[in-house]
């Protein structure tokens, strides 16, 4: 399951331009490893650079509309969390 988002910023890194982040899922291991289980956004942003292929230098570039954008892709990759209530 591949998940491609378009940036509202593009962003150099060295010659390259990029206006695109393709994300490859569904999420594995690789994805996690060495990541505690309660997650913050600088976690989120190390597991999207992960899923895309992109270095951490590229992901804390995103401007704040493709940060949203990005956090949301990665949020819907990881698998629910335990119910609560009923």
């Amino acid at each position: 399951m591949e998940r491609r988002t378009t940036l509202k910023t593009p962003l150099q890194n060295g010659s390259e331009t990029i206006t695109e982040l393709v994300f490859q899922g569904p999420l594995k291991g690789r994805h996690m490893k060495g990541l505690p289980l309660a997650l913050c956004y600088d976690h989120l942003l190390t597991i999207g650079g992960r899923m895309c292929g992109q270095p951490p230098s590229v992901m804390e570039e995103l401007s704040g509309e493709d940060l949203a954008t990005v956090l949301g892709v990665v949020t819907d990759f990881l698998p629910a969390g335990p119910r609560t209530g009923q």
